[in-house]
C-alpha cells in the first residue's frame, strides 16, 4: 500500500510477512558464529560458476549490439550477471571482483544507451574478470586491483565525458 505525502513522496508500508517468518531482535551468537565459519572455511571452486555469468555476459553484450535500441532488455540481460558477480565476488574472496562489478553496475545504471563505446567498455570489463578468475587471483588484488579499479572508474568517467561533449 502506498500513501503519497504532500512533498509528493510515496511512501511504501512494509509488509511484515517476512519478520513474522524469521521473528525480531538480536541473533543467537551461537548462530551467527557457525554462520562465520561457514563463510570461511568455504572450499567451493567460484571459477565455474564466475565463468557462467561472464558467458551470460557476453550473451547479453551480443543482445544489446542486435537489439540497437531497446536499452531497457539489453540493459537487463548485461546488468543480471555483473550483479550476481559482484553478489557472489566477496562470499567466495574475490573482492576485486567484486569491487569492479560495483564499479560496473554503477556505469551501467547511467548509461543511456548501448553504443559500440559501452559494449566496448563492458567487454574489457568481461576481458579482465575473466584473467582474474583464471589466474585465481583472490582478495582485493593489491596494488594491481587498486590500478585496475581506478582505471575502470577513469574510463567510465571518460565516456560521460565525451557524451556531454558530443
Amino acid at each position: 500500500m502506498q500513501d503519497v505525502v504532500p512533498n509528493g513522496v510515496k511512501v511504501i508500508k512494509a509488509n511484515h510477512a517476512l519478520q513474522g517468518k524469521v521473528g525480531v531482535g538480536p541473533l543467537d551468537q551461537k548462530v551467527v558464529e557457525r554462520c562465520e565459519k561457514v563463510m570461511q572455511e568455504n572450499k567451493a571452486d567460484f571459477a565455474p560458476l564466475a565463468l557462467q555469468y561472464l558467458d551470460e555476459l557476453n550473451q547479453g553484450m551480443n543482445e544489446a549490439r542486435t537489439k540497437g535500441a531497446d536499452v531497457k532488455g539489453a540493459k537487463d540481460g548485461i546488468i543480471a550477471p555483473v550483479m550476481q558477480l559482484k553478489a557472489n565476488a566477496k562470499i567466495f574472496d574475490y573482492d576485486l571482483i567484486g569491487n569492479l562489478a560495483n564499479v560496473m553496475l554503477s556505469f551501467l545504471e547511467a548509461v543511456d544507451k548501448f553504443d559500440d563505446q559501452v559494449l566496448e567498455i563492458v567487454n574489457a570489463h568481461s576481458v579482465t574478470l575473466r584473467a582474474i578468475v583464471m589466474k585465481n587471483m583472490k582478495g582485493n588484488g593489491g596494488d594491481a586491483g587498486k590500478l585496475m579499479e581506478e582505471e575502470l572508474r577513469s574510463v567510465c568517467k571518460r565516456y560521460f565525458i565525451r557524451q556531454k561533449t558530443a
